[in-house]
């Protein structure tokens, strides 16, 4: 059991011990588990996956942002945390469909460049609403 605590610019999101934490980088999905050596490194977008202390679940979404693990504690720093339940798949895929959109009207290349890094993201950020809702209905 370790200390997990998740914070964005606007609120503490979680704040609990748990038996385990899996979280995306850019290279790839990590696993925390009680002892895990020191570590800091970069979250990319993706689910965030919370194994409770009862062993239960809960599945968030994530933008990106960073992670520290240290001495049994982790501290998530994250842009954006939303629980993948609660985002509406087609409000999703409304959000990248506009931001595909505005891609085709700028030429700027740093523009362009942030804007293909919002599409990654919002892709993602569907994709996870769409297979939870599958899971719902099962």
């Amino acid at each position: 059991m370790f200390k997990l605590t998740i914070v964005t610019a606007e609120q503490a999101v979680y704040d609990g011990d748990i038996e385990m934490l899996v979280a995306p980088t850019p290279d790839g999905e990590i696993g925390i588990m009680t002892n895990h050596h020191p570590l800091v490194t970069k979250l990319g977008p993706g689910a965030i996956r919370v194994v409770k202390t009862d062993k239960s679940e809960e599945t968030l979404f994530t933008s990106g942002g960073f992670l520290e693990v240290n001495k049994n504690k982790v501290i998530l720093l994250a842009d954006v945390v939303e629980d993948i339940e609660k985002i509406q798949a087609e409000e999703a895929v409304e959000a990248r469909k506009k931001a595909q959109e505005k891609m085709k009207m700028t030429t700027n290349e740093v523009e362009r460049e942030k804007l293909d890094q919002e599409i990654r993201m919002l892709m993602m950020r569907e994709r996870l609403a769409q297979i939870s809702q599958f899971s719902k209905k099962k």
